[in-house]
């Protein structure tokens, strides 16, 4: 695995987040605006009653614990890459690093953040990603066999 594969997984599983986080909220939104429902109509056909509301929520609660998951996991692994960011020598490559996959910031935001021309932060990109690879080498060739 690349140093940018395993890095991206980080910004992946915030995307995923977020999604799961609108589509909760959404669900949310359906749910609050039901109307009310008549209990006094008789049933013309069998068959079991079924709680339209209830299975929402409860849809809603399995997906909540789903983020819950998935933001534990983000924080471990947001630990896990900080320290390993960490592992360089090169500052400029650390804070390159950290501002473009911790903090997901394009690399025009990150020259004006660094005080450093675009096209030097795009030339200094790979060579600090290979850096990484270098810094951690046995950790990436360990995810690789995790894939």
């Amino acid at each position: 695995m690349t140093a940018k594969e395993y890095l991206f997984k980080m910004q992946r599983l915030q995307f995923i987040i977020k999604q799961k986080q609108e589509r909760i909220k959404e669900m949310r939104e359906s749910v609050s605006t039901v109307r009310a429902v008549r209990f006094d109509l008789e049933k013309v056909q069998g068959g079991g009653h079924t709680d339209k509301i209830g299975e929402a929520v409860a849809k809603i609660v399995d997906l909540e614990k789903e983020v819950e998951n998935d933001i534990i996991n983000l924080m471990y692994r947001q630990h896990e890459i900080i320290g390993q960011i960490h592992k360089l020598d090169n500052l400029n490559y650390m804070m390159l690093l950290f501002k473009r996959y911790y903090e997901g910031k394009d690399f025009k935001i990150i020259a004006h953040e660094m005080n450093l021309a675009y096209d030097y932060i795009k030339c200094l990109h790979k060579p600090a990603l290979k850096a990484f690879e270098i810094a951690n080498r046995e950790f990436l060739q360990k995810e690789s066999i995790f894939i």
